[in-house]
C-alpha cells in the first residue's frame, strides 16, 4: 500500500486551511469562494436587469456552489465518472420533475386568478356539447 498519498488523520487541526495532499483549494478557500458567490448572488438581486438574464445567472451561480460542494466536501475530486453520475442523478431529477409541474405553477400567476387561465372550463367561445350542463 502506498502511504506517500495518505490523508492526514481527521484530528488534524490544520487539515481543514491546509491544502489537500493532493493538490487543489483548501476547506477554507473553498468555504471563501462558497462566501463571495452567495454575497454576489444577493447583489444581483438588487441589479436592475432583465428578468431572464437574472435567472440564468442565479442558476449559473447555484450550479457553481453545488459542483464546488461535491468535489470538495462530498470528495467527489478523487471518484470515477460513474460515481459523478451517481451523484447527479438527483439534479437531472430536480429538472425533470420542475418541467413537468411547471404547468401547475400557472395557477398562482395573476393572469389565473384574472380569469384568463381556465384549465378545469372549456374555452369561452365554445359552446358545451348537446347534454352536458357545461360544469
Amino acid at each position: 500500500m502506498d502511504h506517500a498519498h495518505a490523508a492526514p488523520p481527521h484530528g488534524d487541526p490544520a487539515h481543514g486551511a491546509a491544502p489537500h495532499p493532493h493538490g487543489g483549494l483548501s476547506y477554507f478557500a473553498v468555504f471563501m469562494i462558497l462566501l463571495v458567490v452567495t454575497v454576489a448572488e444577493v447583489g444581483v438581486a438588487y441589479l436592475p436587469m432583465a428578468t431572464g438574464l437574472k435567472i440564468f445567472t442565479f442558476i449559473a451561480m447555484a450550479l457553481y456552489k453545488a459542483v464546488l460542494v461535491a468535489y470538495y466536501f462530498m470528495h467527489l475530486k478523487f471518484e470515477n465518472k460513474v460515481m459523478w453520475l451517481v451523484a447527479s442523478a438527483p439534479l437531472f431529477l430536480g429538472v425533470l420533475i420542475t418541467i413537468g409541474t411547471y404547468p401547475d405553477s400557472e395557477k398562482g400567476t395573476t393572469a389565473f386568478k384574472n380569469g384568463v387561465l381556465r384549465p378545469w372550463s372549456p374555452p369561452a367561445d365554445s359552446a358545451p356539447a348537446a347534454g352536458q350542463s357545461g360544469h
